[in-house]
Formats: structure tokens, sequence, C-alpha cells
């Protein structure tokens, strides 16, 4: 061989024949019938191109040809012949030198001409076309034009393989190039026929590896790369992954390779989760509703239609030539459309890099669709193929949002359908990408106007249901019925109600939270309630829904947080305390002092009970002047007076003319009637008192315990009615809910929620009130929250300054460590039996079935939400039965509504306390402290255990006096 052909073919040339000597060459297996026929078309002078798709096996058939020609068992045109391998790109990365690779090329198959018969088998056929060019070069010709000239003037025996997706595009523009090849296509192979390849390829594999593969794990083996590797072909994805397996097991040292090595094996190349993967994992319907509702607040039913969706999936039970979901997402901006596609790439395929996002206004010009799907005629593979194709072909499992799809131009539309039908992306380039592992979303603000009432208006007049009917008539009339008939759903998305963005606002400041700057320093960061308060007044809009509020927290709380960390560079291993002053967020050290001085206890400021008939005697004189000052600034005398007058009003004829104005004089009479009867029984207690009291200085000893027990409720009562003079509104009469809530769900968080419920059903038993626990979240919820119901007249006015942060704050274990807790407790007023009823049109309410056992209640069945659709008030509850959710729902709603009607705002304490009400510190030195009124006590067991009248009276004196 001349020394100059054997440099180039050392540069560029694989030798079969020493592979062949080497052994290194295997049969096709089952595909015998392609390789006799390209060898009687070589034998016939022809040039087999064997056409197929990546992986399916191409490389093995023309090796094969070769392996036959060596062995010599072929028509004697073929026998003798030397056999190479060559690629484009070997031959243009190794014949850069001299002339440069179109002369060398030239060269090297000119001399392989005169010098051997040989075999030349050319890789990657399709790549050669517009390869070698670049701009500015004075030669345009490519390697396909280098190869069809050289080729065209030699008897070279060829056989070259080509993807047929690619080939089928370039032989249309380069006719003369493809000319030179007879294609050969290889058909799909059967499951049968790749299981039977498999089990070739592992009776080679155990010569080397030793590793058993047993029937089983070869049936996995080709079930996962059937249902998975979508853009790949048998038999060789299935081999691929065959071979990774085995590659591990080697590693780990494991005698037999079972179908979960399989699984494990895959799951760690792909990332995807044992929910998609894992035939054997449960599905928990339950679980991955929390799990959504989590990051996807405030829409239900576009959570449980994804939900249902991912059963199907998991069930296998969707269209598998189809892509796995097609949906289109109505509503306005930032209410969670986009939130839900990112959670559900997370959730089904294992991470959010798996979420590819395009914004569909910017396709809205007549020939934007190139830039989509690729344009012929473009000067790169990367205009060819389009921005579609260069997110996804790498993705084959992928979530592919398509923002604002009303936006683009129509011939997109079109462009989509075939794309919804068969899951099928075929670019300018001719290449076929398989998109049957992905979801697809479409999002629209179609419709926002509706919701937001700019065209039709949006009132209470009209319901949720009923919008949301409308918007999706626009939406039908809009987009063409085969396009709407493609669509696996339309999902209608509501705006984001107070509720809602309270938690979004809670969620996205814990999130800010764990940002460097506090973290690195381990400086952790207490929330005080009324700062979310004033980022929902300047950051709740229906408009923008979430994305403004994300600002206005950027705005607002991140520059507070860092002038506190620059005001003290040095400081590590501190609390940050956010507060609310009047608009503004502020931020502050905070300083615990545990030498606080404490004022004197609840026993101390109640008067013990007396032990001796002396004392008793003194008491009762205390009780009887208290009681004359009472009812003067009751005036009861005037009260009286002005009852009867009503009475007699009443029984007129003309009285019920009104409606409205008698029911105002009702109420009137029963708020008079109220102070007549509360002075009226402590003065029966008074004459009881002192009637015992004369009976005993009459030498009966044995009434003394009974008198006692009169003066301890006299003194008790007369204290509660006390505290009433600090009554204002109607609704301070009522009775009262209490609601304890912490956003974490376990740990201390739900500890404290359930012990500061246990200390309000505590405090209403030793007052013989009746109370109880209305509702419960279940154990799992992200949220914690128990809702009692206290009855009693008066309690809402008694309870109402209990409602703010209850501070936690524990200083224990090993290193000692402090950790805070915050318990948000709201207080509202019961609504009466003569409080008219929402308006349905007002109210959207939905209920679900739930399956847990709560702590108070035996069994929890039912969660439901409530939202007054005016205003964005909402509740949720999670209840015993569905039913009984629903409704303690609409009452919550109805009592939230109340208590906002009276225009009841939460006091804030001063300094960096903001609204907390209460402290409590366990630590050296115990004990519980209001920051407001700085009533304080050593004793938490005595106050957790239900005795907070020291603090109840405190508050309504204090915050009454101001």
């Amino acid at each position: 061989m001349d020394q100059s052909l054997s440099q180039l073919l050392s540069r560029c040339a694989i030798d079969l024949t020493s592979r062949l000597e080497r052994d290194e060459l295997s049969p096709a297996f089952e595909r015998q019938s392609e390789v006799s026929a390209a060898l009687q078309m070589l034998a016939a002078g022809n040039r087999p191109l064997i056409l197929g798709r990546s992986r399916s096996g191409k490389t093995t058939v023309a090796r094969a040809i070769a392996r036959e020609i060596g062995l010599g068992a072929v028509p004697p045109e073929l026998q003798g012949l030397a056999l190479y391998e060559f690629s484009p790109s070997a031959l243009l990365a190794s014949l850069q030198f001299g002339e440069g690779w179109r002369a060398n090329v030239s060269a090297l198959f000119n001399q392989l001409n005169e010098q051997q018969r040989a075999l030349i088998f050319l890789r990657d056929l399709h790549t050669a076309v517009g390869a070698g060019v670049r701009r500015g070069d004075d030669d345009d010709d490519d390697l396909a034009a280098t190869l069809e000239s050289v080729l065209s003037d030699t008897k070279l025996f060829v056989v070259a393989e080509a993807r047929a997706d690619r080939w089928q595009t370039l032989a249309a523009d380069r006719d003369s190039f493809a000319s030179l090849f007879v294609s050969l296509p290889l058909p799909a192979l059967g499951s049968d026929q790749v299981l039977s390849i498999v089990q070739h390829v592992v009776e080679q594999r155990f010569e080397r590896s030793g590793v058993i593969v047993p029937q089983a794990t070869q049936q996995t083996v080709l079930d996962i790369s059937r249902r998975f590797i979508l853009n790949q072909a048998f038999p060789g994805k299935t081999i691929e992954l065959l071979d990774e397996a085995l590659m591990a097991a080697q590693r780990e040292a494991t005698a037999s390779l079972e179908p979960r090595h399989i699984v494990e094996c895959f799951r760690n190349r792909t990332g995807l989760t044992p929910l998609l993967l894992d035939d054997a994992a449960p599905f928990d319907e339950a679980t991955l509703r929390r799990a959504f509702s989590e990051r996807v607040l405030g829409q239900e039913p576009a959570v449980a239609a994804m939900v249902q969706k991912l059963a199907l999936l998991k069930a296998r039970l969707h269209d598998p030539s189809r892509p796995m979901g097609v949906y289109l997402y109505l509503g306005p901006t930032g209410v969670g459309k986009t939130e839900l596609a990112r959670t559900l790439a997370a959730t089904l395929f294992g991470s959010e890099d798996r979420f590819v996002r395009f914004n569909m206004a910017d396709y809205s010009g007549p020939h934007d669709f190139m830039q989509l799907f690729g344009q012929s005629w473009g000067d790169n593979d990367t205009e060819r193929r389009g921005k579609l194709t260069l997110a996804l072909i790498n993705l084959p499992f992928a979530v592919l949002l398509l923002d604002e799809f009303e936006k683009a131009h129509h011939s997109i539309f079109n462009r989509f359908l075939q794309l919804f039908d068969e899951g099928l992306l075929v670019n300018a380039m001719g290449e076929e990408v398989n998109l049957r592992n992905t979801i697809i979303i479409m999002t629209s603000n179609f419709g926002a106007s509706i919701v937001q009432g700019e065209t039709w208006g949006f009132t209470a007049r009209e319901g949720m249901e009923a919008v949301e009917r409308r918007v999706l008539r626009e939406t039908e009339a809009f987009f063409s019925p085969e396009f709407i008939n493609r669509l696996d759903g339309v999902t209608f998305f509501k705006p984001l109600s107070q509720s809602d963005m309270r938690r979004i606002a809670a969620r996205e400041l814990r999130k800010l939270f764990d940002r460097e700057g506090l973290t690195r320093r381990n400086v952790q960061v207490e929330l005080d309630d009324g700062v979310l308060d004033v980022l929902l007044k300047h950051g709740y809009s229906v408009r923008y829904g979430a994305r403004y509020l994300k600002r206005q927290i950027e705005k607002m709380v991140s520059y507070p947080l860092a002038a506190a960390l620059l005001a003290e560079p040095q400081r590590t291993d501190g609390w940050l305390r956010l507060y609310a002053t009047r608009d503004h967020i502020k931020a502050t050290w905070v300083n615990e002092d545990d030498e606080v001085v404490l004022s004197p206890d609840e026993a101390a400021a109640t008067p013990d009970l007396p032990t001796t008939l002396d004392e008793a005697t003194a008491l009762l004189a205390s009780l009887r002047a208290r009681l004359a000052l009472l009812a003067k600034g009751l005036n009861v005398p005037q009260a009286r007076e002005q009852q009867a007058a009503l009475l007699e009003e009443m029984s007129g004829p003309a009285f019920w003319d009104d409606p409205a104005e008698a029911q105002e004089k009702l109420a009137e009479l029963s708020a008079v009637a109220h102070r007549i009867d509360r002075c009226d029984h402590l003065e029966r207690l008074a004459d009881e008192a002192v009637h015992l009291e004369q009976r005993v200085q009459n030498r009966e000893r044995r009434l003394f315990p009974e008198l006692v027990r009169t003066l301890g409720r006299f003194e008790r009562d007369l204290r509660f009615a006390e505290l009433e003079l600090f009554f204002h509104d109607a609704e301070d009469w009522h009775d009262a809910l209490v609601i304890l809530e912490h956003t974490s769900g376990t740990g201390d968080g739900l500890r404290w929620v359930r012990q500061l419920a246990n200390m309000y059903l505590s405090w209403a038993a030793s007052k013989r009130f009746e109370a109880e626990v209305l509702e419960e979240t279940v154990a799992e919820d992200q949220q914690a929250r128990v809702t009692l119901r206290l009855n009693g007249t008066g309690l809402y006015g008694l309870l109402r300054h209990e409602a703010g942060t209850h501070r936690i704050s524990e200083v224990g274990g090993e290193p000692r460590r402090k950790t805070v807790t915050q318990v948000q407790v709201s207080v509202l007023p019961v609504p009466d039996e003569d409080a008219p009823e929402l308006p349905l049109v007002e109210v959207d309410a939905s209920t679900s079935a739930v399956r847990a056992n709560g702590h108070f209640l035996r069994r929890l069945r039912g969660s439901a939400r409530a939202i007054h659709v005016p205003t964005g008030t909402a509740a949720l509850v999670t209840a015993q039965s569905e039913r009984a959710a629903r409704d303690l729902a609409l009452l919550l709603l109805q009592a939230r509504l109340l208590a906002g009607a009276g225009g009841r705002e939460r006091a804030d304490a001063g300094g960096e306390w903001g609204s907390v009400v209460r402290t409590y510190h366990f630590s050296k030195r115990t004990y519980i402290k209001d920051p407001r009124t700085a009533m304080s006590t050593p004793n938490p067991r005595d106050v957790l255990a239900g005795k907070l009248d020291l603090f109840i009276e405190a508050a309504l004196r204090e915050l009454n006096s101001r």
C-alpha cells in the first residue's frame, strides 16, 4: 500500500478487517434478510443506503455486511475486499491539513480506488450535506458534493447508513447526490424480535461479565424502553439500557440482574419519579393533592383535574399515541397557571428543569412559526431545526408551557394540531421529535377582563360559576372546534382571594428568609402577622395576582431586613423581627431580657376567698360598693325607663310598618335588657350573700361554706360585668369563634396549636361556658389549625383582644438552642340567628372528601372552602363530614365578614413586638408576658391550664383606655 494512502487511512478510517480478526463484529440478529439484500445490491454494482431511525441498528447491519464479506460467504465479486469505515465528522476533523480537506478526501478515495479492492462503509451520511462549509470560504462545496464527485468516478464498493427522516428531506434538495445510493429501509422490529435480540445479547454479555439476566429482567428492559424511550428505535435503545444496568451490576458485584435494577438504572439516568416509573409504587391521591395545593393555592378544581390525569398516567390508561396530556388553562395573570405546570414537572418528571416555557406573544407575526418549527432555507442546523426542537430534543420527558397562547398567529394554531394529535414534531430539517412523553399546557388570559370586571362587570350579582361559563363560551368562540376537540381539558383558574394571597405572601417571605445574607450569619426572622396585613393592603390585585404581591415583598420587606443586618454587621446567631407600624414594615433585632420585672401574678390580682367571717364581711362590703359604681356607670334607672318606652312602642299597631326601623328598635331593646338583667342578677347575688352573712353572724356557722361560694360567684360575675363596660359594639355580646393557626402542620407548630387550643378550652370550662372543637387540620397538612366555638353572652367582647400573634420561645436540647414558634389566633363573633344569610351568588363554595383521624375529633371526612366573591374573604375547614365542613366554612365566612363590618383592627403592640399579644418564655427563667400591657406572670403552667383572666382583664382595661 502506498505510504500516503496508509497515512490518510490511519487518520480517519476504522479498519474493519482488523476488528473482524479480533471478533469485534457481531451478526445482525433478526436482520439477516436486510444483510442478504445489501450483499446482492453490492454484487450488482449498487450502493445500498441503510435507512432507519436512531438506534434502529443501521450501523450493526452495515458492520454485519462487512463481517460476511470478511468471512468469505459472499458472491465472488465481493470476496477479498479490504474493509474500511468512515464518518463525515472523522473525515473533516482528520483531513484538515495541506491543501485542505477537499483535496485530501479526493486523494484518499482516488488512491483507494487505484490501489485496493475495498468496501467503504459511510456512517451518518446525512451529516455530509452542508458539512465543511464556512462563511467566507472561497469554495462553497460541502462534503456531500466532494463525495459525489469522487464516488461517481470510482468503482469502490460502498455501503452507507443515514437517518431516514433527515435523508428524506435532504434527498429532495440534493437529488444527484442521493441518486448515487439505493435505499434499503430497516423495518421496525416487533416485540418478539427484540426479545430474541436481547437474549442473544444477554448470552454474549454473560461470557464477559458473568451476570445472569433472568427472563423477567429482559421483559422489564423491553417494557421500559418501549414506554419511555420514544426518540430512539428498537433494538438499540433496549440494548443500551441493558448494558448500563449490567455495568452498574458489575460495579456492585451483583450476580443476578433483577427487574428492580433496571428500574433503578433508568431512574438514575432520567430522574423520573417512582410515581411514573415504578408500577409497584403506590398512588396516594390525597398526598398528591396536598403537595400540589401547597404550591398552587386557591385552585382546588385545577389541582383535582391534574391529579386525576396523573391517575390515568399511573394506570397506563392514557392514549400512548398522543402527548401525555394537552390542556388549556384560562384565567387572569398571577393566579397559579405557570406554578401548576412547574409543580407538575417536578412531581411527574423529578425536576423543574423538565419545565420548558415559550411566551407565544413573541410569535404573533405571520412568519413567526418558522422560528418555532424551523426554516428549510436556514443558514445552519439551528435555524433549520427551530426553537421548539432545540428546547425539547434532549428532554424526552417535559412539561411544555405555551404561555399566552391566544396571542400567537393563527398559522401556529394549525401547526400545533398535528402535534396534539400524534405527539410528533417534524421540523424543517425533517427530524422527528417524539413528544408522547410530554405534557403540553397552554395558558391564556382570555376572558380575564370578564373576571376583573373591565368589560361586563364582575359584581356580586354574578357568581363565579356563571363567570366561568361565560369565559368558556368566549374561549370556544375564539378557537376553532378542531382545536378545542384536541384538548384533554380546559381548566378555569379563579382570581385569588385575600386568604389565598395571604398564604402566598407567607410562603414567599419564608423563601426570602432562606437567602444567603441571613443563612450564612445564622440569623432567623420572626414574622409579625401585621406584616401580612400591610403587604396585602399594598399588594393585593385581582388584575395582577401573585406577581404584583411578590414585587411588593421585594420592595417593602427586603430593604428593612438589609438595613437591620447592615446596622450590626458583626452580629450573628440572632433573631430579627419584622413588624408593621401603620403602613410601613420595619425590622429590628430582638433583645430579650430574662431578668424581666414580673407583675403580680393572678393569685395576687384576684383576692383569695375568705377563711373567716370578718374577711367575708369585708369582701361583701367591697363587692357591694363596686356593684353600686357599676349600676351608676350603666345608668340602670334610665335603662329601665328606656326599656318601658320601647315595650310600649312595640305594643302599638304601627310598630311593624317599617321593618328596618323595627329591627333597630329590637336590637336597642336587646342591649338595654341585657344591661338591666346583668345588674338584677348581681343584685340577687348581693342579697343572697347579705342574707347568708347575717345568718352566719347569728351563729349558723354551717352556712359559712355556702357564703364563701356565693361571694366567689358574686366576685366573678361582677368582674365580668365591669369588663363589659368596655364593650362598644353589638357583636361584643356574641358567642366567640377562636381559630388557632400555624404555617407548619408538624413539629412545634402543631404541638403549640393544640396546646393553646387546650388552654382556651380549659378557661371556658373553668367559667362554665360551653366549648367545643369544630374542626382541625389533618396531621399531614402543611398548615396546623384548630377552630373552637365558645358559647356565652359577651364571650367575643372578652376574648377579642386575644387575637394576634402568640410567640413561644423555648431554649433547650444539647447544645442548647433557642426555637421560636408563632401561633396566630383569630377571634370572630358568632353570627346570631337574626343575621342575614350570605346571598349564594356572592359565595363560591366547594367541598372534597378526606379520610383521616384528628387529635380532638375522632374522624375527619370532609374539607370545604368558601370564598366571598366581592371581597375575596375566604374560609377553609376540615371537619367530620363534607356537609359539616361546608356549613362551618359558610359560618366562618359570615363571621369574618361580620368582624370586618365592625371595623375591628388588631391592636398593635409597641416596638419590635408588632401584633404580638402574648410571649411565652421557657428557659432558665420561665414567664408569660403581654408586651402591650406589660402584664406578666411567672406561672406558665397555670396560664396553659386556663388561668387567663389576668391577661384578659388587663388587655380590656388597657386597650380600651387609649
